[in-house]
């Protein structure tokens, strides 16, 4: 209401024949922001004619609450994507207590998705918001644009007042260990980082700094490339997705040779004996790349072996139970090449 209140008196004294610089002294004497003056006389422009000529207004319609919508929208997942791996590398670079790395790969490739499609998105978006702005700069004065930059604005206030808090009731607590300082930097970093660039847009239009750009973008590329690194890239996942569930045949086989010890009190001659009962099935007697069948051989009354042929060795940093098998200490880690595993099956149902 202020703002069209503003807007109609410099127009007012503007069709009178006031200068602009006059306008602009006397609403710095009645208190007016810099800011606010400065966009109000922006408002007109000298056509030659006999009153100022408004120049189109800021539209606040369906196509300007898209983009800004995805902008900030696209700003938040490729933010919070950044800090995700950055996480993921403080914890593969900083251990816990044990010393051995554990890492998420899925949480990784999860985070490289998310950047490598928000990013561009944003970067696209805040492109076109940028030329609309340059054509018409009243459109950075866009309600919705200044609405959502300052609920932006108040959530990246809550993320920095968190980890403060988060920070010093660590430090209280002796816990305020490298990990955790690490963690607690790149939040800072990333809300105060957007926090700046925020406040930035609310007071200027003009494209961001080429530098600061730059260096986000620099950052991004180089989290992506250390993410391929780590996780081996897609044919490596590939390979682990087909070693895993290999491993998954292998305990089913397990589970069923069990089950037919239980039932029959001593093991099976061959896989094909297990199928006689419903209870001890085996579904997947063979691999399910190179279509050859998993061996099974049965050394004596209570223990047999499972062998299979694996395309890469088991990630020590993966950490124990990815695989739930028959033990809980890493049995079903494997070399590359053909693997034996020597199971010894419990003592029969009375």
């Amino acid at each position: 209401m202020a703002e069209r209140e503003l807007q109609m008196f410099v127009g007012d004294c503007l069709a009178r024949g006031a200068s602009r610089d006059d306008v602009a002294r006397g609403l710095r004497s009645a208190g007016w922001p810099e800011r606010e003056i400065h966009e109000a006389l922006d408002y007109y422009i000298d056509a030659g004619l006999p009153l100022p000529v408004p120049k189109c207004r800021a539209s606040a319609g369906p196509r300007e609450a898209f983009l800004h919508l995805l902008l900030f929208a696209s700003l938040a997942t490729w933010a919070t994507a950044l800090g995700s791996l950055l996480f993921d590398f403080i914890n593969i670079r900083f251990p816990l207590l044990d010393g051995r790395p554990v890492v998420d790969f899925g949480s990784i490739r999860f985070g490289v998705a998310a950047l490598v499609v928000a990013f561009p998105v944003f970067a696209l978006t805040l492109r076109r918001v940028k030329r609309d702005i340059t054509a018409n700069p009243a459109r950075g004065m866009n309600p919705v644009r200044r609405w959502l930059t300052y609920i932006a604005l108040f959530v990246a206030a809550l993320i920095l007042l968190g980890d403060a808090i988060g920070t010093v009731v660590s430090f209280l607590n002796g816990e305020l260990t490298i990990r955790f300082v690490l963690k607690a930097a790149v939040i800072a970093a990333l809300a105060g980082g957007v926090t700046w660039w925020l406040l930035r847009e609310l007071r200027e239009k003009i494209q961001p700094l080429r530098p600061a750009w730059y260096a986000v973008c620099l950052a991004v590329i180089a989290a992506i490339a250390a993410a391929v690194w780590v996780t081996g890239g897609p044919l490596r996942a590939r390979l682990e997705a087909q070693d895993e569930q290999r491993v998954r045949d292998l305990l089913s086989i397990y589970q069923s040779v069990n089950q037919f010890y239980q039932a029959q009190k001593r093991l099976p001659a061959t896989l094909e004996e297990c199928n006689t009962n419903p209870g001890s099935f085996v579904a997947d007697q063979t691999d399910p790349v190179t279509g050859g069948a998993y061996e099974y051989e049965a050394v004596d009354k209570d223990t047999f072996t499972l062998r299979a042929s694996f395309d890469l060795p088991s990630r020590e940093d993966r950490g124990n139970g990815d695989y739930s098998g028959p033990s809980d200490d890493g049995f079903w880690r494997h070399e590359a090449g053909e693997t034996t595993f020597t199971i010894e099956v419990g003592p029969p149902n009375q």
